[in-house]
C-alpha cells in the first residue's frame, strides 16, 4: 500500500512536446496535470520539496543530473512511487539506459504512476508494457533525430548558416518572417579586416601562422575568446571556405566511441568527401574565391610532417611549461651565422611568444632530467633504509579498527531488519532509520577497501625506486629511438614541468648560465 508522503513527481520536457513552448512552460503544464491527479486521488497537492524538474536536455542518464539524483533516492527504499505524465519521461535513451531505469524501479519496489495507469515492475505484464512504452519512446527519438537531420541538411543546401556559433568575421542574423525566415551571416567590419590581413600576409608576404598571430596581436586585433591569437586558430580560419561565401557541413562529423566502457563523442575531420556538403551561402564573402584558392595552393606547398616520419621528441605529451602550462617541443636550428652548418637542439615552449619562457638546450635538459631521477632514487633508498616499522603497525591497526566498525554496523543492520519483521518498526520508520545506516555501511566499506589497497611503505619505496630507475635507463639508452622512448616513458611519467625565470630575448643568455628547474611526476 503506497502512501502519499512517499510519492515524488518527476517532470521533463520531450521532443514530442510543442517546440514553440519553452521548457518551463511545458513543465508548468505537466505539473498542473499531475497536481490535478493528486487532488483527485489523494485529496491534496504535492509539496514543492517532492517535485523534481529536469531542465537540461540529454539523451542519456549521465546527461541528466536530476534523474541520477532520483535513482540514488530510490535506492534508499524511502520512495514508494514516481508520478510522471508518461513512462517515456523517465527515459528516451538507448536500451542500456532503459535497462538501468527498469532495474532500479523493479529492485527498489518503486511503482510508476501515470494518470491513465500505474505500473508495478515486479508484475510480469506491467513490466512488459512498461518496456514497450520505453522502446516506443526510443524509436520515436531516433525517428525524430532523422527528421531533424534531414531538415538541417535541406537548410544547409539552401545556403543557410545553421551552426550555433558564427565564425570570426561574422555575426549570425535571422532574415524574413515565419516560414520564409532563415539564418545567415552578416559581416562584422573590424573582424573582417583582420581576416583579410591574415590571407594577405599568408599569400603575399609568406608569413607563417605564428608570425601572423604576432602581427595581429601587435596591431590590436583581438580574437573573441582569448587575449592572443593562436597559430592553430589562424590555420583553421585560412582553411575555412565560409570566408569566400560558402557553407560547409559534415566536415567535422560527430562520432561516438566506447572508451573505458563509456560512450564519448569526438569530432574528427571527415575524410569521406562524399559526405561533406559545400554549397554557395546566402552570406556575403569577405575574400574572393581566387584568394582562397591561392591560400590552399600555398598550404599544399608548405612543408609538413609527412606520414611515417619518426617522432623526434621523446618527451612529447610529457613536458610542459611551468609559466603557461602549454606543451614544450623539441626544435632543431641550423646555425646560419657560420659555414659550419652546426645544428642546435633545444626544448621550446609552444606558447613562447606569449609567456616568454626561455628555451633550454636539449643536452642541458637531458642532463637535468637524469640528475633529478638519480636524486629521487637516492632519496627513496634513504627512506627505504630508514623505514620505521611503527608506520606499518599503525596502518594495520587502522585496518582492524575499520573491520570492527563494519562488523558493528552489520550487526545493527541485522537488528533493524529483525525489528521490522517483528512489527516493531513501520515501513516508513524502518526506511528512514535504515537509509542512514546504509550510508554508514557504504562509507565504512569504502574506507576499508581504500585502506587495504594502501601498500606498505616498504613496497611503495621499492616501486618508486624501480620506476625512477626504469625511466633513467630508458633516457640513457642511445640505442632506443625517440619514438620508442616516448612510448616507454608515457606509462611511467605523468608530467614533467619546466620552470625558468630568465627572460627569453634574442642574443641574451648565450654567455649566461641557463638556470632552470624540473618537477617530475610519476604515474601512480
Amino acid at each position: 500500500m503506497i502512501t502519499f508522503d512517499n510519492i515524488i513527481i518527476y517532470l521533463r520536457k520531450s521532443r514530442s512536446d510543442d517546440p514553440n513552448l519553452s521548457v518551463n512552460e511545458v513543465l508548468l503544464r505537466h505539473e498542473a496535470d499531475l497536481q490535478e491527479y493528486c487532488m483527485r486521488e489523494f485529496g491534496k497537492t504535492m509539496p514543492e520539496d517532492r517535485i523534481y524538474r529536469e531542465v537540461v536536455s540529454g539523451e542519456t542518464i549521465n546527461d541528466r543530473p536530476v534523474m541520477i539524483q532520483i535513482m540514488r533516492l530510490l535506492e534508499t527504499g524511502i520512495i514508494d512511487a514516481v508520478l510522471v505524465v508518461e513512462p517515456q519521461r523517465l527515459s528516451r535513451g538507448d536500451m542500456q539506459d532503459c535497462g538501468r531505469i527498469i532495474n532500479t524501479l523493479r529492485y527498489t519496489n518503486t511503482l510508476v504512476i501515470t494518470p491513465p495507469k500505474t505500473y508495478n515492475l515486479n508484475d510480469e505484464y506491467d513490466r512488459k508494457f512498461f518496456e514497450m512504452e520505453l522502446t516506443r519512446g526510443n524509436d520515436y527519438l531516433e525517428y525524430n533525430k532523422k527528421i531533424l537531420n534531414r531538415g538541417r541538411i535541406r537548410s544547409v543546401r539552401e545556403g543557410n548558416f545553421i551552426a550555433s556559433v558564427p565564425p570570426y568575421g561574422y555575426k549570425k542574423i535571422k532574415v524574413g518572417e515565419g516560414k520564409n525566415s532563415y539564418h545567415t551571416l552578416k559581416i562584422v567590419p573590424d573582424e573582417a579586416e583582420a581576416v583579410k590581413i591574415m590571407f594577405h600576409l599568408y599569400i603575399n608576404k609568406h608569413y607563417g601562422f605564428t608570425n601572423i598571430a604576432n602581427y595581429l596581436d601587435a596591431h590590436g586585433y583581438i580574437p573573441r575568446k582569448s587575449a592572443h591569437w593562436s597559430p592553430a586558430a589562424i590555420s583553421d580560419m585560412i582553411d575555412n571556405p565560409v570566408y569566400m561565401g560558402k557553407i560547409r557541413w559534415n566536415y567535422l562529423k560527430t562520432q561516438k566511441k566506447i572508451v573505458n566502457g563509456e560512450i564519448v563523442k569526438t569530432r574528427p575531420i571527415n575524410r569521406n568527401t562524399e559526405d561533406v556538403i559545400l554549397v554557395d551561402g546566402r552570406h556575403e564573402a569577405i575574400i574572393d574565391e581566387n584568394t582562397f584558392n591561392q591560400a590552399l595552393i600555398r598550404r599544399g606547398n608548405s612543408p609538413r610532417l609527412k606520414k611515417g616520419t619518426e617522432l623526434q621528441n621523446p618527451f612529447a605529451g610529457i613536458l610542459f611549461c611551468g609559466s603557461c602550462n602549454r606543451a614544450m617541443s623539441f626544435k632543431q636550428f641550423t646555425d646560419r651565422r657560420s659555414s659550419t652548418g652546426h645544428i642546435s637542439e633545444s626544448m621550446l615552449c609552444n606558447n613562447q611568444r606569449i609567456c616568454h619562457t626561455k628555451s633550454v638546450s636539449y643536452s642541458d635538459f637531458i642532463n637535468n632530467v637524469k640528475a633529478s631521477l638519480k636524486t629521487s632514487i637516492h632519496d627513496f633508498e634513504v627512506l627505504l633504509n630508514n623505514n620505521n616499522d611503527d608506520k606499518e603497525l599503525e596502518r594495520k591497526q587502522y585496518i582492524r579498527s575499520l573491520e570492527l566498525e563494519l562488523e558493528r554496523i552489520k550487526e545493527k543492520d541485522s537488528r533493524q531488519k529483525d525489528a521490522y519483521e517483528d512489527g516493531i518498526y513501520t515501513k516508513v520508520e524502518y526506511a528512514k532509520r535504515n537509509a542512514k545506516l546504509q550510508e554508514q555501511l557504504a562509507f565504512t566499506e569504502k574506507k576499508l577497501e581504500e585502506a587495504r589497497q594502501i601498500k606498505s611503505y616498504t613496497d611503495i619505496y621499492k616501486e618508486q625506486i624501480a620506476k625512477y630507475t626504469r625511466c633513467l635507463d630508458i633516457i640513457s639508452d642511445n640505442n632506443i629511438t625517440a619514438a620508442t622512448k616516448n612510448e616507454l616513458l608515457k606509462p611511467l611519467i605523468s608530467k614533467i614541468v619546466y620552470y625558468n625565470n630568465q627572460q627569453s630575448k634574442a642574443g641574451l643568455g648565450r654567455y649566461i648560465k641557463n638556470e632552470f628547474t624540473l618537477d617530475i611526476f610519476l604515474n601512480v
